[in-house]
């Protein structure tokens, strides 16, 4: 359906509309579609306004030609067949339908309209109007210009009522300080005496308590000298004993494998064989170490000779002649896989008869296994390569 443009005066666009709809439009212009002529309506105007040439019609509003804003619902406008100074016929003003309520409509907007000229009414703006009277409009608190007058009035006092109760308080607030400062002075009279007596007492507590203070601080250094003094004893004794259990065992090993060597050299000597066990068993090279992942894991390690080293698919066998001469196979515990480098160094010594230093990692519940992961260590890799 085709819209009709009208031009809206400065009464529609600032004053009635924001009012009645709380819509402020952004330019001058509206479109009306489904437009009836009303003379019913146009018959109750004054003599005056039918002189002037004032009809009413209803409509459907639409903010623009071709867009879907519009103001809600159907409005009763006042407008005039269009004069030399518009290309469209001017909008005065907008009414609800309803005929029975427009004179009071039209009396409050045309009260609206005066109230918005004087000097003291900037802050009665289109955006007051849509923001503030709008509501109170819908929620029937402003019915007609009486309405309207007291909320104006009210607005009007406010800040003189506020001032007002600020100056009241202010004199109350001054007042009280004035009481109190009294009473502050009085106070503070009646306790400078106290005050006195209590500093004199406090010294002389503060320096029976330095005086304890230092006593107890050179009680407490003394002992913990002490302290220190016998856990240095302690930590020496147990280092003391630890390299005399482990020296001790080292040389029960060492004897028990030359026992048992020398026991195989003479039952071969006994058959008439030649004994091919090497005299070159095992021995450990360093201490057991914690694993420095923080598991129960211990590693340490051996220097042995090499009988047979093989790759079993992703993980290295390894065959060494154990402490006491006897063949000992591990396997390899890595979590990474095959470790070539190692499998290279340990193929090497075997190749050529030489000794080779490894790391064993083991646990009270299982079992040694090579610990070719461990060997790649940075802090380990120089043990092996030597």
């Amino acid at each position: 359906m085709k819209r009709h443009r009208y031009h809206l005066t400065p009464h529609a666009k600032d004053e009635t509309i924001p009012l009645r709809t709380g819509v402020i439009p952004k330019g001058n212009k509206v479109f009306l579609d489904e437009i009836e002529i009303d003379d019913d309506g146009t018959a109750q105007q004054t003599k005056g306004q039918r002189d002037a040439g004032n009809y009413h019609i209803l409509a459907n509003v639409w903010l623009s030609e071709f867009g879907e804003e519009r103001l809600p619902g159907r409005w009763r406008l006042v407008t005039v067949e269009p004069d030399q100074d518009f290309q469209d016929s001017p909008i005065f003003t907008l009414l609800p339908p309803d005929r029975s309520s427009a004179r009071s409509e039209a009396n409050l907007t045309d009260y609206l309209k005066k109230e918005r000229k004087k000097d003291d009414r900037t802050w009665l703006s289109p955006e007051y109007i849509a923001k503030t009277l709008h509501p109170l409009l819908m929620a029937g608190a402003i019915r007609d210009h009486n309405d309207l007058a007291s909320h104006i009035n009210e607005r009007m006092m406010k800040p003189v009522l506020e001032a007002k109760d600020a100056a009241e308080r202010k004199r109350h607030e001054e007042f009280e300080a004035r009481a109190a400062a009294e009473r502050e002075r009085d106070l503070a009279k009646a306790e400078k005496d106290k005050a006195t007596q209590a500093k004199e007492e406090a010294e002389r507590h503060r320096l029976n308590a330095q005086q304890e203070k230092n006593a107890a601080e050179l009680q407490w250094e003394e002992e913990f000298r002490a302290r220190e003094a016998a856990e240095r004893a302690r930590d020496a004794a147990k280092e003391e004993k630890l390299e005399v259990v482990n020296r001790l065992a080292e040389v029960t090993n060492e004897r028990d494998q030359m026992a048992q060597a020398l026991a195989k050299i003479r039952e071969g000597s006994s058959s008439g064989e030649v004994p091919k066990i090497s005299l070159e068993v095992a021995r450990q090279v360093t201490k057991p170490w914690p694993s420095r992942t923080g598991s129960d894991y211990m590693n340490i390690g051996i220097e042995a000779s090499i009988e047979d080293v093989r790759q079993i698919g992703s993980k290295i066998s390894l065959t060494y002649l154990d402490r006491s001469g006897n063949k000992q196979t591990v396997t390899d515990f890595g979590y990474h896989g095959f470790v070539q480098l190692v499998y290279n160094y340990l193929m090497s010594c075997k190749t050529e008869g030489r000794r080779a230093v490894f790391i064993l990692t083991y646990r009270p519940d299982m079992k040694m296994r090579l610990a070719a992961d461990t060997m790649m260590l940075a802090n380990y890799v120089n043990l092996w390569r030597k």
